[in-house]
């Protein structure tokens, strides 16, 4: 019924918000700011189109749009991580108030610079072309973003569970100076699982916009 579809179709998001918190937690690091990074990672997918020239072909306008929201996000969580290796900062409360401060930004650009003349009583960006949103399964009023996210879990399972960096994530989160006897670049590896939780989370961002409401609202 429609309850089920309407829960099919926030599945992917959630997928990749989760996954903001699981990556990081392998190294220790408790992220619960995962909002701020899917904001300005829809917001990133959203305001990409505008800068790119006409005609251009929606296949790499939509991978654009995917690294800008992975980026973005990323970045977003890195700063939390950032803070926490070099600066001593709590991370589950700085990544807290950075989802504030990301809402803040997000809202400033939607009302403000980046508003769409026409919405008037939702505040949005400008709907982007059909051609760069994103379909439904074959069979189903599910869109593909519930296939990325499912593939994106798999792929997150594969590399935590038999990868290296999988491995050294869990040497990191196990026992932090043990991994710094052995040799391994404990910053880097944080910042990186930082990077890719909120790259997750940013992708998140990008399929409510191009799955979903088709701006950011």
């Amino acid at each position: 019924g429609f309850a089920w579809e309407n829960t099919l179709q926030r599945a992917a998001p959630l997928m990749l918000t989760a996954l903001c918190v699981a990556i990081p937690a392998r190294t220790g690091l408790i992220i619960i700011g995962g909002e701020g990074a899917v904001a300005l990672g829809g917001l990133a997918c959203a305001v990409t189109p505008l800068m790119l020239p006409e005609a251009f072909p929606a296949t790499f306008a939509l991978f654009i749009m995917a690294a800008a929201a992975f980026l973005v996000g990323g970045g977003w969580i890195v700063l939390a991580g950032w803070l926490r290796q070099f600066r001593g900062v709590n991370e589950t409360i700085s990544s807290l108030l950075l989802a504030y401060i990301a809402l803040a930004l997000f809202n400033h650009m939607v009302e403000g610079p980046l508003r769409d003349p026409g919405s008037l009583n939702k505040p949005s960006t400008l709907p982007l072309p059909e051609e760069y949103l994103v379909g439904s399964l074959p069979g189903l009023d599910v869109h593909w973003g519930l296939f990325w996210g499912a593939l994106a879990c798999i792929f997150v399972y594969v590399l935590v569970r038999y990868g290296v960096f999988g491995f050294s994530m869990s040497v990191v989160g196990g026992n932090i100076r043990a991994a710094r006897l052995v040799g391994l670049p404990v910053n880097r590896i944080i910042l990186l699982a930082c990077l890719l939780g909120g790259g997750a989370a940013g992708l998140a961002g990008m399929m409510e916009v191009v799955a979903i409401h088709g701006s950011a609202n």
